[in-house]
């Protein structure tokens, strides 16, 4: 394996849901104004949870209502009520939950499915020992793709009335979320990041179009690499068993695999970050005009960097300005730029209590740090050498931005713009030793702002989940909670996120599926 062809996946966090009864199609929703529960047949963006785990060793989770960010909560007989969250925490297990195989269990009252009950007709939310008609995590949030294909070097785009084409681009409207269905199938659906109520489709006569929140068998899909030298992954329909095929003037869908049914994924983010300050939002940039490596407040092309995987838990930075060069430390602690892909330039990650992480270098053991007036490297361990990693999104415009920039009548400077935004990430924990990875804890986000003052692509935010899960895609952030423990840090988790499959999961089947790494990282799968 070609570790420097590993990419960092870009996941959404923490993950949002719908807490779905599929028996009989309802949703368990929150009122906002006053915390009631009540069960719901619709899909509103204020019916959103997101899940918080608490404890990775346990899988203890909160389910937090997004709209009004109370707490689901169990009383002493199951009764089903949300409260008041206290600094992200509460003083006991009523409102902890455990997510197993995508089913939602209380803490409180000994692993019991959260449920619901016929009460004269009407269905009641309520932990019940009933296994039938319970509520499971229906995701909505997942990894954040480009769909390139190969032949035609083009990119699957959703356009700002949702309708499906091809573009050479690689801006918002070509970025996707794959996200695990959660029933136990290998089964994902694809929706627009920039659009996420359109969901990509297919009918029985091959046609293949984006619908409004439809979550039937026609937007369910199989992401699977085929037998040899593959350019790229098939994307197959879970009910009919044909392929997503590009043919060079519309989406089709075939029968058999072929060279436009090959899709190349890859990241959203393109591996580009920011590094910045925690404590002085400051951040780390090049200037190639003087080859020197400097601090700024600004977050332009020449704070950017790519970071690469260099094995043994080492990562290297390189600008992306052209002609960019390495981030190296010498000897004596002096941050420079080269070329040369050497040890000077090979960094190792640590987890800081401080809410970010330490950047050492591997050959010298020397901290990057930042003064707040400029940058410098020390041997303590501080929030002053504390920082974050921003994953650099591609730029954007919903539909409903573009209807309000209308309404103004600055739809054109804005479509030219294109709003530029950084999302935010916080990777709260990593650890690095040369026996393996171990993916650390307390994950913290920012919403993604746009330039002009609004929340771009609905307030979603990407964050790259850990360089110890680098593998590990939608499919195995679900399991990995589901299994009550962070990304990435069992070992058969870590193995299959790191050197592939296992000969078991080989032999399968003739093709090879994702399990549990990610789909960015295909060609590793095997």
């Amino acid at each position: 394996m070609l570790l420097r062809e590993i990419q960092f996946p870009c996941v959404e966090n923490p993950p949002s849901c719908f807490l779905t009864f599929s028996d009989v199609w309802t949703h368990l929703s929150c009122n906002p104004s006053d915390g009631s529960t009540f069960m719901s047949k619709n899909r509103l963006g204020w019916e959103k949870w997101e899940i918080i785990v608490q404890d990775h060793n346990t899988g203890h989770s909160l389910i937090k209502h997004k709209a009004s960010s109370r707490l689901l909560s169990a009383d002493s007989d199951g009764n089903i009520y949300t409260q008041e969250a206290k600094d992200g925490t509460v003083a006991d297990s009523s409102a902890l939950w455990i997510i197993q195989e995508n089913i939602v269990r209380s803490v409180a009252h000994s692993n019991l499915n959260l449920g619901a009950i016929n009460t004269r007709g009407d269905l009641t939310p309520k932990v019940s020992p009933d296994n039938k008609n319970h509520a499971i995590v229906e995701y909505i949030t997942g990894e954040l793709c480009f769909f390139s294909s190969p032949d035609h070097d083009r990119r699957m785009s959703c356009g700002p009335m949702g309708k499906m084409s091809m573009s050479p681009n690689w801006k918002g409207w070509e970025v996707f979320r794959i996200i695990d269905v959660g029933d136990g199938s290998r089964h994902v659906r694809i929706t627009s990041w920039t659009h996420d109520t359109k969901v990509l489709c297919h009918a029985d006569q091959g046609r293949v179009f984006t619908s409004n929140n439809e979550f039937g068998m026609q937007s369910k899909w199989v992401i699977e690499q085929p037998d040899g030298d593959s350019k790229g992954v098939a994307v197959k329909s879970a009910h009919f068993g044909s392929y997503l095929s590009y043919n060079g003037e519309s989406f089709v869908m075939e029968d058999s695999i072929d060279k436009c049914t090959l899709w190349d994924i890859s990241s959203a983010h393109q591996q580009k970050y920011y590094l910045s300050s925690v404590c002085h939002d400051k951040r780390i940039g090049y200037d190639n005009s003087k080859d020197s490596i400097y601090c700024s407040g600004k977050r332009n092309e020449w704070e950017a960097w790519q970071i690469n995987s260099e094995g043994d838990g080492l990562v290297s930075f390189k600008s992306c300005v052209d002609g960019g060069k390495y981030l190296i430390c010498t000897n004596g602690g002096k941050l420079k730029a080269s070329h040369e892909l050497n040890r000077e330039a090979l960094w190792q990650l640590e987890y800081s209590p401080n809410g970010g992480i330490f950047i050492i270098s591997r050959n010298h053991d020397w901290h990057l740090s930042c003064n707040g007036q400029g940058l410098e490297t020390s041997l303590n361990k501080g929030i002053g050498q504390t920082w974050i990693l921003e994953p650099i999104m591609p730029s954007t415009i919903s539909m409903d931005q573009i209807t309000m920039y209308s309404s103004i009548g600055a739809a054109t400077v804005a479509l030219s713009v294109a709003m530029p935004f950084a999302i935010m990430g916080i990777i709260g924990g990593m650890g690095f030793t040369a026996g393996g990875i171990s993916a650390g804890a307390g994950m913290m986000s920012a919403e993604a702002i746009a330039s002009g003052g609004g929340v771009a692509a609905g307030g979603t935010v990407a964050v790259l989940q850990s360089i110890g899960a680098s593998g590990l895609g939608a499919a195995g952030f679900a399991g990995a909670m589901g299994a009550g423990g962070v990304i990435g840090a069992s070992g058969g988790r870590l193995a299959t996120a790191v050197m592939g499959k296992s000969e078991e999961q080989k032999n399968e089947g003739t093709s090879s599926s994702n399990t549990n790494m990610a789909y960015c990282n295909w060609r590793h799968w095997e």
